[in-house]
């Protein structure tokens, strides 16, 4: 009995030692702006590792939108429905360690204010 004690003892300890969901600590800084280019793409916090958080995205553009996709840790795509339109705001769940992938196809650079929910 003593020797299933010690290993699970020691089980669980290494079990604990090896964690690697990160913390929200590793996502700096938790405000700013994103500048996506002509007709491209952005991504944001790929290979971080993190637990999962939401985000808010605002587009202060009046005639310009964006699509946004959130991007699990084994790099699965889903499209956010509706996407980033023209003047508004979108709170977004980003996935444990996963991430966020911007696609502009304006004509002109695009620019996202995002802020970290804690």
């Amino acid at each position: 009995m003593k020797k299933l004690f010690n290993s699970l003892l020691v089980l669980s300890i290494m079990l604990i030692s090896c964690k690697s969901t990160g913390s929200i600590a590793s996502i700096q800084p938790k405000s700013g702006i994103l500048t996506l280019p002509v007709k491209g793409e952005l991504r944001i916090w790929k290979d971080i590792l993190h637990p999962s958080f939401t985000v808010t995205l605002s587009n202060s553009s009046a005639t310009q939108s964006c699509e946004v996709y959130t991007v699990n840790d084994s790099g699965y795509e889903k499209w956010v429905n509706p996407s980033l339109l023209a003047g508004t705001s979108l709170t977004v769940k980003v996935p444990a360690n996963g991430h966020l992938f911007f696609k502009n196809f304006n004509n002109n650079v695009f620019t996202v204010n995002y802020q970290v929910n804690e």
